[in-house]
This record gives structure tokens, sequence and C-alpha cells, in this order.
């Protein structure tokens, strides 16, 4: 982690902003729709909560964003692909990466004039939008490192008969974008070869084909189950069952959030092996798929509440509790991606978009995301960095606002060299959080309303002073 900080550091003391560091290298075929590519991102990600037109410093700029936005040049894989070339350079300096899957709906519906929009959510519904699936690096530790992956698509329609889906095969299916994910993981990732990759997901991704295709990848996982899959062998048929009958060989205590309480868990891990499922069109796998089954069940709970319970799946060999337990551990960064979403919806605020088309939404989608990942990315390197340099997250101009603001001032000017812990506080503390000594470390919801102050306020003393 300190290699890695120092790696940015040095980055980030080569530019003049965030944007021209994690955008180094972007493509677009054209330099001047380049450069106007990262004053956008600039104005967007120094004003996440607004709509384009506000965020623009001009009507100029306005249109030049729009113009962006909808230029043929411009795609999500164009600007995604210098970001994913970060996240990559992150990577390499940690032995274990968690890439954590994902679905995201954005809902689109009151865009009445948006072209290209489709149903998203159930078949009873009527609501229209698009379906993003993103791949978020993150380490066990929670820091996350940037996006390796991303898809945004829009949905055709709903099949009308729903059993037509039993059906098809796989690639035909909305759920291969799990399968899909994973082959771009690996891809992605495969020249790494000092870093563990594991892919971690939820219940959905609980495919017998993802569980095959990992095998014949040599891709790791951890993911939850979904399914009381066919077993293999004659001493028990379902996994469910066999998982049950099983003694447990440990314990663990874990925090609950949700229910603010400390929960001890019984952890028993077998290994099994999976029988291909009986469809009407059988999948292309025919073997049994070997894996560890990890199941934790709560012990004693509270009168009146259900005891908590989870199954994981994992191809990671599994040889004591400690190691079944650390699994269980990596599955709970699995939330570090729900966190992300929340930060892109609700801090970079992206249903509010009106770019009237999908392919102007899909480019528009991809840059917030990378936005929204350095919010996320500054509450977590405080927390895994405190005391690195404060030039790691912040330009030199953006620091020099901090010191010379009233409110800091007596602070920050008595340090020649500031720590991320000072600044992330100071831009957290402009968007409303109190810093006493029992609160607990900033969020992302006043990282991202500090930020938009002081983007204002930098451009304010930067003009009065002129040292950018």
């Amino acid at each position: 982690m300190e290699e890695q900080v120092k790696t940015e550091k040095r980055q980030v003391l080569s530019q003049s902003s965030w944007a021209e560091g994690e955008f180094r290298g972007i493509e677009l075929g054209d330099q001047r729709l380049e450069k106007r590519f990262i004053r956008v991102c600039e104005d967007l990600s120094g004003q996440p909560e607004y709509p384009i037109n506000q965020a623009s410093s001009d009507s100029a700029a306005t249109k030049a964003a729009y113009r962006l936005f909808q230029n043929e040049r411009v795609t999500p894989a164009r600007i995604l692909a210098p970001h994913r070339k970060r996240t990559i350079e992150r990577m390499r300096h940690e032995e274990i990466v968690l890439a954590v899957q994902d679905t995201i709906f954005f809902n689109f519906h009151s865009h009445k004039k948006t072209k290209g929009l489709g149903p998203i959510g159930g078949s009873t519904g009527n609501l229209q939008g698009m379906i993003g699936h993103s791949v978020f690096a993150v380490t066990p530790q929670g820091v996350s490192l940037g996006l390796i992956e991303q898809k945004i698509w829009t949905r055709l329609g709903f099949r009308d008969d729903p059993k037509e889906s039993e059906r098809l095969p796989i690639e035909e299916k909305e759920s291969y974008r799990w399968v899909e994910a994973l082959h771009k993981t690996k891809q992605a990732t495969e020249k790494i070869q000092s870093t563990r990759v594991i892919t971690v997901s939820d219940r959905e991704s609980d495919i017998f084909e993802f569980l095959a295709e990992a095998e014949q990848l040599g891709a790791e996982y951890v993911i939850r189950a979904a399914r009381d899959r066919r077993l293999e062998g004659e001493e028990a048929s379902y996994l469910n069952s066999y998982v049950q009958g099983c003694l447990p060989q440990g314990t663990i205590c874990l925090e609950v959030p949700s229910e603010n309480r400390t929960v001890t868990f019984a952890v028993t891990y077998a290994q099994v092996s999976i029988c291909r499922p009986i469809r009407k069109i059988p999948c292309n796998y025919k073997k049994p798929v070997s894996c560890w089954v990890i199941q934790v069940d709560e012990q004693d709970p509270p009168e009146g509440k259900e005891a908590l319970s989870w199954k994981l799946l994992t191809n990671i060999p599994l040889h004591s509790v400690e190691e079944a337990c650390e699994k269980l551990l990596w599955y709970r960064c699995r939330w570090r991606i729900e966190e992300f979403h929340r930060v892109l919806k609700s801090g970079c605020r992206v249903e509010d978009c009106r770019l009237q088309t999908a392919e102007r939404l899909a480019n528009f989608l991809t840059l917030c995301s990378v936005i929204a990942w350095r919010i996320f990315w500054m509450v977590h390197i405080r927390r895994a960095s405190p005391l690195a340099s404060a030039e790691v997250v912040l330009t030199k101009l953006e620091i020099n606002t901090l010191r010379a603001h009233k409110q800091f001032s007596a602070e920050l000017q008595k340090h020649q060299r500031l720590t991320v812990r000072q600044v992330v506080t100071a831009v957290a503390c402009l968007g409303g959080y109190l810093n006493r000594r029992n609160d607990p470390p900033p969020g992302a919801e006043v990282l991202w309303r500090g930020l938009q102050r002081l983007d204002a306020m930098t451009e304010i003393f930067d003009s009065l002073t002129g040292c950018g």
C-alpha cells in the first residue's frame, strides 16, 4: 500500500489536476477533443451533484460538454480504457485484489424525451432506463482501486413467455453478464503475475456456467450460493442437506452494522462436486464442478429474531477454519460496490441527467463512474494510509486553498507537510463533517459536498493569487 501511495504521489505531482492523471493517455482521435474531455471531467468532478449546465463554467463550456457526449469518437470503452490502466497499476502493488461484480439499474422513467431506453426492473412494471454491470477492484482491507470492467446497455424488452429463457443457451441470456465479466477480468489482469485476483459476487452469479467457466479459466472466486444444487455421489444428493449434516468446525465473531450488534457464527466448510443441471437445452459443460462450500449460521439469535445465515461457494482449496473465515471476510467486502453505486446515484445524481439519447447517457455514466470512484477512494484511503502525503489525493492548488481558508489556516499552516488524513478531513468539514473527538470517520456524502465547495473556492483562490 505504501509503494502504491508513493507511485500515485509521483503521478499527481506531474499533473495539474486529478483528471489529467487518471485519464492520462486517453485516445479519442483528436487532441482538441481529448483536452475538452479533461475539462468536462474537471467541471463535473468539482460539482458532482449539479447537472451539466450548472457544473460547467459558462454557456460555452456547457455546449462543449453536450457536444463531447454526442461525439461519435467518444465511447464508454474509450473513456474507461485509461482509468482501467490506472486501476491495473494500483493493483500491481497488492498481493490480493477482490474483483467485485454487481449490477445497477439507472431509472430514467421521467425522461420522456430520451430515446433508446429500455425496461428495467420486473416485467410487471413499466419503468424505463439503462442497466450497468461493473467489476470493482477492492483490497481485502476495503480500499477501492478502481473499475476493471463496466458494461452499460439497454434492454430490448421482456420475453412473452417467461419459460422461454430456460430453452436458451447461456450466451443469449442476460445472466451471461456474470460469465462475460469473469472473462473480461481474467483478460485485463492476466499479466499481473504478483497479484491474486479473486472474483466476489452475490447470489445472481450462482450459475453453473459461471462455476464451470471459472474452473476452465483458472479464475478464483467467492460467491454467495443461491441454489440447492445436486451433488455427485451417493452420500448426499443435494447441497443444503449435505452441509446441514456436517458438524461445525469453528466459530467467528462479526459486527453486523445493520443490526448494531456483534454476532457469533458457527462455521462449516466442505468440499463438494456439483453436477451440471438438467435442462431442456443442456449446457456445454459435461463434467461436475469441484468447489468448497462455506456455511455460517448465527448461534443463539435474540428472541424473536431469525438466525442470520450465509452459504458461500469458492474454488479456493480450504484446509482450515481460519481459511474458511478469511473467505467470509472477503465476501463482506462485496458491500463496497453497493456503497460505490450509492455515491454514483446520490452523489453524482446521474439519474437527473437529460442527454436525450441512451448512447450519450452511456458516455456520461461511464465518466461519472470514475468520478464516483475518486470520491469513494478518498473515503477509504484516509483510513488505510492516513499519514501519506496530501498530494496523493489533492493538487497543490487545492492544498494551498485549504491552507488559506480561515477555518483551517491555524491548523494547516503550522505543518510544512500535510497528510491525507488532514486534507481529507478538511474537505469533509467543508461538506458538513463536525470532526468531533468521538465522531466516526467522514463518509462519502460529506466528501462529495466538500469537494463541491473546494472546487469553487479553488477557482476563486487561483484567480486572486495566480497560484495555479
